[in-house]
């Protein structure tokens, strides 16, 4: 049994090292080019829910420290998993999280968009001990 926030790079390019709570979870390819799949087509990393840990990295209820590592340049957010008793999901319940150049989306599997997270640009290479408050300007 698991539960998963199964993450979509909505970008053209790569995510390198995905990092949740500054542990690494993964890479991302960049999105579809229409070489065997629709062009624009997202590509997505499965990063388990701390109820079920599979990795190193997990979301866990409330506040998550995520940096996005792309080629050209990094993004910073705070992604908030709500509890059961504040959205309608259960703990067990697998959410899908959009992550886009600006924003990102944390929505059910059921398209209820729970929350929207503004994304914070700086260069280089995301850093587990980096904090989102402490982005240099793009």
């Amino acid at each position: 049994m698991g539960s998963y926030v199964y993450v979509f790079n909505l970008y053209s390019e790569p995510v390198t090292t995905l990092t949740v709570g500054g542990a690494p979870a993964g890479s991302i390819a960049g999105y579809a080019t229409g070489a065997g799949a629709p062009p624009y087509t997202p590509a997505r990393l499965a990063v388990s829910r701390a109820r079920y840990p599979t990795g190193s990295a997990a979301f866990v209820l409330g506040d998550n420290l995520v940096q996005i590592p792309w080629d050209s340049f990094r993004g910073l957010t705070t992604v908030t998993i709500p509890s059961p008793g504040s959205a309608p999901v259960g703990l067990d319940d697998p959410l899908m999280l959009l992550l886009a150049v600006n924003q990102a989306t944390l929505l059910s599997t059921r398209g209820f968009v729970l929350a929207n997270f503004p994304v914070s640009l700086g260069m280089g290479a995301a850093s587990p001990a980096a904090d989102s408050r402490a982005v240099e300007p793009a």
